[in-house]
C-alpha cells in the first residue's frame, strides 16, 4: 500500500474531484492526505483521510491570502491579459511561496510516496521535485487553456516562463526547466474527444470525470418532485460572489411564473423574495440533482460542466472569465449547448436560447454522444488504477535505483 498527498488551492472546485479519488484509494487500503492553504470543513474529508491545514505555519500570510481570493470577483471585469495576470502572478504563484515551508515540513513528518499536484498548486510538484518525490498532476479544467503561446504570442510565452523560472530559483531549481507539473503523468478530468486535443503528449491521461463526492446538503425534494415543466438548473460555482444578484435578476426577469422550474444554487438571501417556480438552495446536493433535470445554465465551472455532460444534458453556458472561454468553445465545437457571454446576456437572448436547448434535440443527442465519451475514457476507477500502477512503477525504480 501507499501514501498519496494530495496539494490543493483554495478553491472547491479544484479540490472536489480529489476528494472522490482520494476516497477510492482510502477504500483500496492506501493512506491519503491533503494539504491546502485554507480550511476545509471535516465533513468534506472522506472516512480515513485527513486534510493538513498548517495554521501556524500560515499565521503570517493571512491579510495576504485574504487579497489573493477577494481579487478572484474581480475577473469578470478584467481583459484576457489582465486574467492571465491575475492568474500566474496574483494568484498561483503568489500561493506557491505561501505553501512551499508548511508542505516541505508535511513531506518531511509523513514522508509520502506520491505528491499528487492540482495544475494551479505549484508547490506540490516543485516540492516533489525538489525533494525527489515521484508526483502526478490532476487537471480539472480543460487542458491547453491558454493554447500554444509560443507560437501565438511569444512575449506572453517568454513572461510566463520567466515568471515560472522565477519562482523556481527561488526555492533554489535553476535551469530551463518548467517543474510546477509534473511530466510522469497528468489526470485530466474529461476526454480526449471532448478537449479536442488529437495528439496528446504520452503523459496526459484523459480520464473523464470522476465520480463526486457524497454531498448532504439539505434539499426540498418533495417540492422538486411537485415541480411542473422542464427543470433546469443554474450555477455560478463557490466564486464570483459580487455579481451573483445581477446575474439571478435577469434569470427571475427571463423565466418568473414560466411553465418551468428553474434550481438555482445561491444564497437565497441576495433577494427578499424569488418567484415560485425557483427553488433556490445556498449549496445543492449536485451530482444527485443532475439526473432529474432537463438543461443546465452554468458559467463554465468544470465540475458542474462535466455533472451536466455525464448526464447528457445540454447546456447554456455565460462565460464570465478564467478559463470559461475555452470550456465555451469546447462545448459549442461538441454542438452540445449554447453560448451568450456574461457581459452580453439580454434577457430575451436567454430566454429564447434555454427554449431552444429545451425544444431542440439536436443539443441533448450531441451530449449523450459527449456521455459516451467520458464513460469510456474511465472515471473514478480509471483513476485510481493509473495512480496504483504509478506509485508501484515509482517504487520499483526507487529500489533499482
Amino acid at each position: 500500500m501507499s501514501r498519496f498527498l494530495f496539494a490543493v488551492p483554495p478553491f472547491f472546485g479544484h479540490i472536489s474531484p480529489t476528494l472522490s479519488i482520494g476516497s477510492s484509494l482510502i477504500a483500496r487500503g492506501h493512506e491519503v492526505k491533503w494539504i491546502g492553504v485554507t480550511p476545509l470543513a471535516a465533513h468534506h474529508i472522506p472516512e480515513g483521510g485527513e486534510y493538513l491545514y498548517p495554521e501556524e505555519d500560515l499565521k503570517a500570510h493571512q491579510q495576504e491570502l485574504q487579497q489573493i481570493l477577494k481579487r478572484q470577483d474581480d475577473g469578470p471585469s478584467c481583459s484576457g491579459p489582465e486574467v492571465m495576470k491575475l492568474a500566474l502572478e496574483e494568484t498561483y504563484v503568489p500561493i506557491a511561496r505561501i505553501m512551499m515551508a508548511a508542505l516541505s515540513k508535511a513531506v518531511d513528518n509523513w514522508r509520502p510516496d506520491v505528491i499528487v499536484n492540482d495544475c494551479i498548486t505549484f508547490a506540490g510538484a516543485l516540492c516533489a521535485h525538489i525533494k525527489g518525490i515521484p508526483c502526478v498532476t490532476t487537471t480539472p479544467v480543460p487542458p491547453d487553456v491558454m493554447g500554444d503561446t509560443a507560437t501565438s504570442a511569444p512575449k506572453i510565452f517568454e513572461w510566463q516562463e520567466n515568471l515560472i523560472k522565477g519562482l523556481q530559483r527561488e526555492f533554489g531549481v535553476y535551469g530551463d526547466e518548467i517543474v510546477i507539473h509534473s511530466h510522469k503523468m497528468n489526470l485530466v478530468f474529461t476526454s480526449q474527444k471532448f478537449a479536442g486535443i488529437e495528439d496528446p503528449m504520452p503523459h496526459m491521461k484523459f480520464i473523464g470525470p470522476v465520480k463526486g463526492r457524497p454531498n448532504q446538503a439539505a434539499f426540498d425534494w418533495e417540492r422538486l418532485k411537485k415541480a411542473k415543466g422542464p427543470k433546469v438548473f443554474v450555477s455560478l460555482g463557490t466564486l464570483l460572489v459580487d455579481i451573483r444578484a445581477a446575474f439571478f435578476q435577469k434569470l427571475i426577469d427571463a423565466f418568473a411564473h414560466a411553465p418551468l422550474t428553474i434550481v438555482a444554487a445561491t444564497n437565497p438571501d441576495i433577494f427578499e423574495n424569488w418567484p415560485d417556480n425557483f427553488i433556490v438552495n445556498g449549496f445543492v446536493p449536485q451530482s444527485e440533482l443532475m439526473p432529474m433535470m432537463d438543461a443546465v445554465i452554468c458559467h463554465g465551472g468544470f465540475n458542474t460542466v462535466n455533472d451536466t455532460f455525464i448526464n447528457g444534458l445540454p447546456m447554456l453556458i455565460t462565460p464570465i472569465a478564467y478559463d470559461h472561454f475555452h470550456t465555451a468553445k469546447l462545448i459549442e465545437n461538441a454542438g452540445c449547448g449554447l453560448k451568450i457571454r456574461y457581459k452580453r446576456l439580454r434577457i430575451e437572448d436567454l430566454r429564447n436560447a434555454v427554449l431552444e436547448l429545451l425544444e431542440n434535440p439536436q443539443y441533448r443527442n450531441a451530449a449523450l454522444q459527449i456521455k459516451e465519451t467520458f464513460l469510456a475514457a474511465g472515471g473514478n476507477d480509471k483513476a485510481v488504477e493509473l495512480l496504483e500502477e504509478f506509485a508501484a512503477a515509482e517504487q520499483v525504480l526507487a529500489t533499482i535505483n
